[in-house]
């Protein structure tokens, strides 16, 4: 719970707070049970519809964050290689919207 608990608050730094879309139940009280985060995924695009969930990037974001959390107390090689590849993922996915931007259709259902 800790480490969830870890990464929401360094999403929340992020600035999170602005997009709807996680939420998480508090399973303190049931021994062994893994507490339950969940993500309300962006319908429609958001200058069509505004701001109603999340993208796939702040989920990314989130998990990258989580495996930070785990890799603070338990480090290890695999842990490093699993944030470098979430890190470049979020590198492309940024260099996608930047493409969109530029073609102006960011924000759109066009291509």
């Amino acid at each position: 719970m800790r480490h969830v608990e870890e990464a929401l608050k360094n999403m929340k730094e992020k600035g999170g707070d602005n997009c709807k879309f996680i939420s998480i139940a508090n399973c303190e009280d049931v021994k062994g049970v893994a507490p339950i985060v969940s993500f309300k995924i962006q319908s429609d695009p958001v200058l069509e519809v505004g701001i109603n969930g999340c993208q796939a990037c702040d989920m990314l974001e989130y998990v990258l964050r989580l495996i930070q959390s785990f890799n603070d107390k338990f480090p290890c090689r695999e842990n490093a290689i699993t944030i470098t590849k979430i890190q470049e993922a979020l590198m492309w996915q940024d260099q996608r919207t930047k493409d969109r931007e530029q073609r102006n259709v960011e924000g759109k259902n066009e291509k």
